[in-house]
Parts: structure tokens; C-alpha cells; sequence
């Protein structure tokens, strides 16, 4: 384990999940969120962050979708859950995205 989640993350990951699930999402599954440790950075320099054993979102699925704003620039927000947990915060925008601010996260939808 490298950290447990930050407020900012936390809060982040609650409101991918309130505006952009993609399925039924399981009260269970909201309150892990406080209590998830961060077991793996990206790579390539971005604030996503992965809760899984493996480090990553590998083998499981997206449950959330979202859009967001990060240093001036529009980036997808997704959640991922494996076997009943979550197991990722990914932020996909160009390099090293900082997290965005929490007021700009929103639904697909309102690009």
C-alpha cells in the first residue's frame, strides 16, 4: 500500500459516481471510498489512482463515466470495479493531468 485516498480523490471518485454511473451502484461500494488505500500510481505521470491488488483497472469494469476540468483542459474521469470493489480513479487527458477541480466534474453528457 503506497497511501490512503485523499479527501480531494475521495471526493472526486463520489461525485464520478453520483453524475456518471453506468450501472446500479451498490451503497456498499460508496462507503468504501473513505477507507481505500492507494496501491498504484499511473505511470505516465497523471493523478490516476489504482485500489486493486494488480495496480490497475485490468480485468474489470467501468462503473462510472465522467467529465471534468484540469489545469484548463476538458478529461474523462472513470471508475473501475473488480469482484464487488473498487479498484480504480483513472484521469485520461494529455500527460501529466493534475486532479481536477471537484466543482467540474459532470456528467458525460455535458461535454
Amino acid at each position: 500500500m503506497l497511501r490512503p485516498i485523499s479527501k480531494l480523490e475521495a471526493a472526486i471518485l463520489l461525485r464520478t459516481l453520483e453524475v456518471g454511473a453506468t450501472t446500479d451502484i451498490s451503497p456498499k461500494l460508496v462507503a468504501s471510498v473513505g477507507s481505500l488505500q492507494i496501491t498504484a500510481l499511473c505511470k505516465c505521470g497523471c493523478s490516476t489512482v489504482w485500489f486493486g491488488p494488480d495496480g490497475d483497472g485490468s480485468n474489470g469494469r467501468i462503473v462510472a463515466e465522467a467529465f471534468a476540468t484540469s489545469a484548463g483542459e476538458d478529461i474523462q474521469l472513470i471508475v473501475w470495479e473488480r469482484h464487488g470493489a473498487l479498484v480504480g480513479l483513472e484521469l485520461v487527458g494529455q500527460g501529466a493531468t493534475p486532479l481536477p477541480d471537484l466543482d467540474s466534474v459532470r456528467p458525460w453528457d455535458v461535454a
